[in-house]
């Protein structure tokens, strides 16, 4: 397979998609990153139709009878709330409006019994689904997805989920499967028997945002659970005046990112992301878990971002790869005011993507190579409980660059409580340590490269000591 086909093949699927809009392609450094939301032009114009609308007090209430395509399709008016019913699920992928200072459009829950889902896979449980191939225990079924197939949930997650390959001639095991992006159809290898009988749900997570907030402003959202979309569970970039809380996110990621100049895919996906500028957002009393990268992140390399005033705030983040992951590149960029604030994160690393994963780096902290000034970084009153690699790591000298103060740091199995690079922030040449791909000239050796007195941070009361002496707080 190679980026040339897959582009090609791409363009042609997101025409009228699923998803209810038209794809465009993104390229990065000549690989075609393909889309998971709407084309910024879409999400632009949206973002200034707000502006134009006249505040209402109006409320929407939902039933699944109303699927999410005619959902998107309404123009709802700044201060208007927009209900699902709980206990209902929607598939597709959720296209949020914006409102105006004052006056956010609010989403949420009516209704009684568990939360509303949001839900972009595709069903793939009946055995009518599923063609017996020539192979011996592969088996296929169309996906009925317009961009790749990231991940195949089992049961709701409680039989885990299917091992991702990058060609058919890889299907070389039970319980892995390959999306075939020429003809759309999933095919995965088994026992002998058809998916269909060997779970009870068999569920096709596509490379799209569950929820699609690029550009927007004034949005607020409480009591909503997403799951089972192979990019962000939250997802796209330059947000203002946002809000999340009391939301569900789980089984998240494991889409293609973009192609290599090798055919390799690189996969993604975070719980919920803050990407490129984002000013006064809050994420408060979310459950995030089982997520390929990051439950919950803010990071930019878009030349002149600002990221400001951004709260993470009483979340339970569990296994997931990073438990929260920073990073900020980009000239004329500015971040300032960003507070963790009493998270409780366990289990990184233990989730389903760590053993799918070409460079496994389990921590709760990650605070990957950021080339500016962070004024107002605080890192308060969290519990970091269990890692399979480290507690912490930490890329960059942040001495002096953030407050940390009242955190526990909890080893389970003796792991580092941080491993501390202490590279400079100017002069970086190496920006990307959790990707390894031709086109940026990764090396596995210059991920692990130190600064001046890089250092591990061991599981002890000395390691303790040491995190208080180097963040001025342990």
């Amino acid at each position: 397979m190679t980026a040339t086909l897959f582009e090609a093949i791409v363009l042609e699927k997101t025409g009228d998609d699923n998803m209810g809009g038209k794809g465009e392609m993104v390229m990065e450094a000549g690989i075609a990153k393909f889309p998971a939301g709407r084309s910024a032009s879409e999400a632009g114009a949206e973002s200034e139709a707000a502006f134009g609308r006249k505040p209402a007090d109006e409320v929407f209430r939902f039933d699944p009878e109303t699927p999410l395509s005619r959902i998107n399709q309404m123009e709802f008016a700044p201060g208007s709330t927009v209900l699902f019913k709980r206990g209902g699920v929607w598939r597709g992928q959720l296209r949020v409006r914006s409102g105006v200072p004052g006056h956010p459009v609010r989403y949420g829950a009516w209704g009684d019994g568990p939360l509303p889902v949001i839900q972009p896979s595709h069903d793939a449980s009946s055995t009518e689904a599923w063609r017996k191939e020539p192979e011996t225990g592969v088996w296929s079924c169309a996906s009925g997805a317009a961009a790749d197939i990231g991940n195949v949930i089992l049961d709701g997650g409680e039989s885990g989920c299917l091992l991702k390959r990058g060609s058919r001639a890889e299907l070389d095991c039970p319980d892995s499967f390959w999306f075939d992006p020429a003809t759309g159809r999933v095919h995965v290898r088994t026992d002998g028997r058809s998916p269909g009988e060997l779970w009870r749900s068999v569920e096709l997570a596509e490379k799209v945002f569950a929820v699609d907030q690029t550009a927007m402003h004034d949005v607020e959202y409480d009591s909503i659970a997403v799951r089972f979309g192979a990019a962000h569970g939250f997802g796209g970039g330059d947000v203002r005046r946002v809000a999340i809380r009391r939301c569900d996110v789980s089984w998240i990621g494991g889409g293609f990112l973009y192609v290599d100049t090798l055919g390799n895919g690189v996969r993604y996906g975070n719980g919920i992301e803050l990407w490129g500028a984002a000013e006064d957002v809050v994420v408060e009393d979310c459950d995030v878990r089982e997520c390929w990268d990051a439950g919950i992140t803010n990071q930019s390399n878009v030349p002149g971002s600002v990221q400001r005033g951004i709260v993470w705030r009483r979340n339970r983040v569990s296994r997931c790869e990073y438990s929260y992951e920073f990073w900020h590149q980009g000239a004329g960029g500015t971040v300032a005011d960003v507070r963790l604030l009493d998270n409780l994160f366990s289990e990184a690393g233990g989730g389903w993507g760590h053993r799918q994963r070409w460079n496994p780096n389990g921590a709760h902290l990650m605070l990957y190579d950021t080339t500016m000034p962070t004024p107002g970084f605080e890192v308060r009153g969290n519990r970091f409980d269990g890692a399979t690699e480290c507690l912490a790591r930490v890329f960059n000298d942040w001495r002096g660059a953030a407050k940390f103060d009242g955190n526990e740091w909890v080893s389970r199995n003796g792991e580092p409580l941080a491993r501390l690079h202490w590279r400079p922030r100017a002069s970086l040449r190496f920006l990307y340590p959790d990707r390894l791909d031709q086109i940026h000239n990764d090396a596995a050796a210059e991920i692990e490269s130190q600064g001046s007195g890089g250092e591990v941070v061991p599981a002890s009361p000395d390691g303790l000591l040491r995190l208080a002496q180097v963040f001025g707080a342990g």
